[in-house]
């Protein structure tokens, strides 16, 4: 079988793709030749040529011929006609691609800018667990688990029903209902120790009235900040008439205050917290439910106290 050909002995995808190469690579690059094309999709000298041939019959004064170099070049006349990708899509593939998240035969980036990212420490999940959470969800089924919360000092085994995944940007959460403490919860999943048991679910995923409900997160520049500062926010966070709405299910909306740093104390200066929250109002029940007291068994002396103290997780 040669280099150029698919298991199958066919050329990696279509014609269509190979334009689209095309497009993106004298869009970032600047240049694209009939090596990349044969490397890339393993297709013959031939029909990258005419692949070649294609494209400047679409777009004729979107690139001319290096001799020199044996490459064609993007014209001051470039303009896209096939891949369309913005700023945040590139970015997004030179991460996926830099963390390896993204393999390089799925991206049409080959040089890349001096670059590095910002690693977090990783949170493991196991793989085990995150089937078991899977197949609960697809299946409707609740899972006796072993959780280490950090509001109490031990793990504690309990039944949940999961029904759906979450990403705070940090880390991953099962959205369940657990059974102990009857409400909907976000479980940490690198904090679920073992799965023991299962069985068929007896609450639905209907009934999560927080994660099925959408809310908007209205934030502005705070007062303060000069004129120019305060358009460089409104830039930084591309508002609209000086307004930043985000549209979030309400399971998830103190994740967003979070990650917006507009759940910090309001006494902070504006150079150090320079957005405001405008619908704090709305979103009073989110907060409250975010200040969370310890989770204390409740047979003990200062559970039977605190049951009264403790706040709906939703």
């Amino acid at each position: 079988m040669s280099k150029n050909q698919g298991a199958a002995g066919e050329p990696r995808w279509g014609q269509k793709r190979r334009l689209e190469f095309i497009d993106f690579r004298l869009r970032w690059n600047r240049t694209v030749n009939r090596g990349e094309l044969v490397e890339f999709f393993r297709i013959s000298i031939q029909q990258a040529s005419a692949d070649l041939a294609h494209y400047s019959r679409l777009a004729p004064r979107n690139m001319e011929y290096d001799r020199s170099l044996k490459t064609y070049r993007a014209t001051s006349d470039f303009s896209p006609v096939i891949n369309r990708d913005d700023a945040q899509t590139y970015l997004s593939e030179l991460l996926g691609l830099t963390v390896g998240t993204l393999a390089p035969s799925a991206s049409f980036i080959s040089w890349k800018p001096p670059h590095d990212i910002v690693q977090y420490p990783a949170r493991p999940i196991d793989t085990d667990t995150l089937l078991r959470l899977i197949w609960a969800i697809r299946d409707c089924d609740e899972l006796m688990v072993s959780y280490q919360s950090m509001r109490r000092a031990t793990p504690s085994t309990r039944w949940i029903t999961p029904h759906a995944l979450a990403f705070d940007g940090h880390r991953w959460h099962v959205r369940a209902w657990c059974q102990e403490t009857r409400e909907f919860r976000d479980f940490v999943i690198s904090r679920i120790q073992q799965i023991e048991t299962s069985r068929k679910a007896t609450k639905s995923a209907e009934a999560d009235s927080w994660w099925n409900t959408y809310i908007d997160v209205l934030i502005k520049p705070r007062e303060g900040l000069t004129v120019a500062q305060r358009r460089a926010i409104e830039t930084d966070f591309d508002m609209i008439r000086g307004r930043l709405k985000l549209t979030c299910r309400k399971a998830l909306a103190f994740y967003v205050l979070r990650q917006m740093q507009v759940d910090r104390p309001p006494d902070l200066s504006p150079a150090a917290q320079p957005l405001e929250l405008m619908n704090r109002d709305e979103l009073t029940d989110v907060i409250v439910a975010a200040q969370k007291t310890p989770e204390i068994p409740p047979n003990s002396h200062i559970g039977r106290l605190e049951k009264n103290c403790e706040r709906p997780q939703a």
